[in-house]
């Protein structure tokens, strides 16, 4: 397998696992409770997991970067593999808190180490965008089948199923990430030198609008399933139905945003997203009380493909502002922002009314477009990317 395909293959599958397995093991949530007679604490099953996963992801993408990208992801995805072993015979509840608090960092791991692959492997920026794209598409497919498909293994065989699926794309994944050459450890960076790289014109707008993003998504689902089933009197069935279509909707959107970075550039692409995202919020927020439910359903359309396009473009910005062989850390970094974006909306939200919540998150997202206007060129802001991407790199990797 061309190293390319194989490193494109194995973030892909890593993705995919590890947003199927959040999934799938919040759909089997009650089971476990009343299997393992513990509601109480419950909560941490979800919580204890994602709370290490965005302390650790910084941390876990600089050491991919000085340990080499592949090692960390074959660790990783190991760790990986051996936890959900243990998560699926544990036998009460604390033996499942401590396997899924360790399941977070190998999480925390995988997914830098991923990126940081497949950067290596497509050094041409419109070929990365591409390929960003499909990654992006992966994790969005199992955002899509993951709930359902929880379900039926939950109510097939018991909650301990949902871990069990974990170890077939963990196998695959490290089967193919072998056929990946190793990267050469990369030198020690010094803290100022983490200073100059957080403070480039690429790092600082994919940061706000990866936290953006994850704000607004987020905060809009989670304002969306309140409103519809306290003051809709809507059941749990109907709400999650609501979602669907928009969710779909992103796998095409995330596939496309390479060819229309390429075309029209990052920033273009970036803003062409937030405007679809404001449409669907301006849509939801001229939505009467008594307007049907596929309106709602209707308006979160442009909310999923503008979210669809935003994602992979802020993740290729963070990669393209970064030299290669600090791309565990660019995608570390972003990804705990995006992390901390997705804490921060419930909290924010939770005590505003629906319609003050849907203007908040389009004020939100439209944000990084006026950080993004102080960068622009002709060519739509690439060229500071570009030239953000020159002055790192001319860097000594040491600092």
């Amino acid at each position: 397998m061309p190293t390319r395909r194989a490193a494109t293959t194995a973030a892909a599958l890593s993705f995919f696992l590890i947003t199927l397995n959040a999934s799938t093991v919040t759909t089997a949530l009650p089971v476990i409770g009343r299997d393992l007679h513990a509601q109480a604490g419950l909560a941490w099953v979800l919580t204890g997991y994602s709370l290490v996963f965005a302390l650790v992801l910084l941390p876990a993408g600089a050491w991919a970067d000085r340990i080499g990208a592949r090692r960390a992801f074959v660790a990783g995805m190991a760790l990986f593999a051996v936890t959900s072993v243990v998560c699926a015979l544990a036998f009460d509840l604390t033996v499942l808190l401590g396997a899924r608090a360790v399941q977070g960092v190998a999480a925390a791991v995988i997914l830098p180490s991923g990126l940081s692959m497949l950067n290596a492997a497509y050094p041409e920026p419109s070929e990365r965008a591409r390929a960003v794209g499909r990654w992006s598409a992966a994790g969005a497919i199992a955002l899509v089948v993951g709930s359902p498909l929880g379900g039926a293994i939950t109510s097939a065989i018991g909650w301990q199923g949902t871990f069990w699926l974990n170890v077939v794309p963990t196998v695959l994944a490290l089967a193919v990430a072998l056929r990946v050459p190793a990267a050469p450890r990369s030198q020690p960076v010094r803290r100022t030198s983490y200073r100059e790289l957080v403070r480039t014109p690429a790092v600082v707008l994919s940061s706000v609008t990866g936290f953006a993003l994850n704000f607004t998504t987020y905060g809009t689902i989670f304002v969306v399933t309140l409103y519809l089933q306290l003051n809709r009197g809507q059941s749990a069935w109907v709400t999650g139905l609501v979602f669907v279509p928009m969710t779909v909707l992103i796998v095409p959107a995330n596939l496309v945003t390479g060819r229309l970075a390429t075309r029209f550039g990052i920033r273009r692409t970036l803003l062409l997203g937030q405007v679809l995202m404001v449409a669907g919020l301006a849509g939801l927020v001229s939505t009467g009380r008594t307007a049907p439910v596929w309106v709602l359903a209707l308006w979160l359309l442009p909310l999923g493909v503008g979210g669809g396009l935003v994602a992979p473009t802020t993740t290729t910005l963070m990669l393209n502002g970064l030299p290669p062989d600090r791309s565990g850390f660019g995608a570390g970094l972003l990804n705990a922002i995006r992390q901390l974006g997705s804490a921060a909306a419930p909290a924010v939200l939770a005590p505003l009314g629906f319609r003050v919540c849907m203007v908040l998150s389009a004020v939100i997202i439209v944000l990084p477009a006026l950080i993004g206007r102080k960068q622009e060129g002709p060519d739509g802001g690439d060229a500071a990317v570009r030239a953000s991407l020159e002055r790192t790199t001319s860097r000594r990797p040491g600092g």
